[in-house]
């Protein structure tokens, strides 16, 4: 048996973050974000049954808990969200500190679970975000993320999953799952909307790329790829 694991970034956000500015925690926008966050569901859940995902995972945020929202409700299961605190956005203060110097946070599960009806509101996090890991870099960044999977896959038992995460963390969770170094890596810059499948085989520790960021299924412009985005230490040549 195939075990699949599916990386998903949503699309557009009601309100563009502006470094330092905010909003850090705006929901995917109401028309075009709604209709890429059905695309992204309609390819995942169109997909065939031996490689569909049974299980979904998102980070606290709107855009992405909303967005997995809309993936698990088109799935044929009754598939719930776990929302997961360690996919945490990446722990910069331009991404979470606003203009008065005030840390902001993303909603707690139970706010979440009052404005989407499909979370599991009885899953246990993989791993607890502390204040003692504010600020983060790159390395602590990776390290987080590959801890965080690592629970991610055991809750996950063996069932196909889609994680819907942001551009650092899916960059992050795709080189984990990788298991190279940097230099032999493949996963690049990174675009709205993307999706990036990884596959193992049963008895196997080795997790294969199928495909990385494709947009396909996309509509309009950002079928080509639009929001390009990337870690510094992924964008450039390997």
């Amino acid at each position: 048996m195939t075990q699949y694991v599916y990386l998903i970034r949503y699309g557009k956000t009601e309100f563009p973050l502006v470094e330092y500015d905010g909003p850090y925690d705006s929901d995917i926008d109401p028309t075009d974000g709604m209709e890429h966050a059905k695309s992204i569901a309609n390819a995942i859940a169109t997909m065939d049954e031996t490689t569909r995902p049974t299980k979904v995972y998102a980070s606290p945020f709107l855009r992405t808990t909303h967005t997995a929202s809309i993936v698990a409700s088109a799935l044929p299961t009754d598939t719930k969200v776990n929302v997961e605190e360690g996919l945490y956005e990446y722990m910069q203060p331009s991404l979470l500190i606003d203009r008065a110097g005030v840390r902001t946070y993303p909603r707690s599960v139970d706010q979440l679970a009052e404005i989407f009806d499909n979370l599991d509101t009885t899953y246990e996090k993989a791993l607890k975000i502390t204040e003692e890991m504010f600020p983060e870099d790159e390395e602590n960044l990776i390290a987080r993320c590959k801890k965080t999977l690592g629970g991610i896959l055991k809750h996950a038992n063996g069932e196909s999953l889609a994680i819907v995460l942001h551009a650092p963390c899916y960059q992050s969770v795709a080189f984990a799952l990788e298991g190279v170094e940097l230099k032999d890596s493949k996963v690049g810059k990174l675009a709205q909307g993307g999706i990036t499948r990884f596959s193992k085989d049963s008895g196997s520790d080795q997790w294969n790329m199928d495909y990385y960021g494709v947009t396909d299924h996309m509509p309009g412009d950002y079928k080509a790829g639009m929001g390009i985005w990337s870690l510094p230490c992924f964008s450039g040549p390997k």
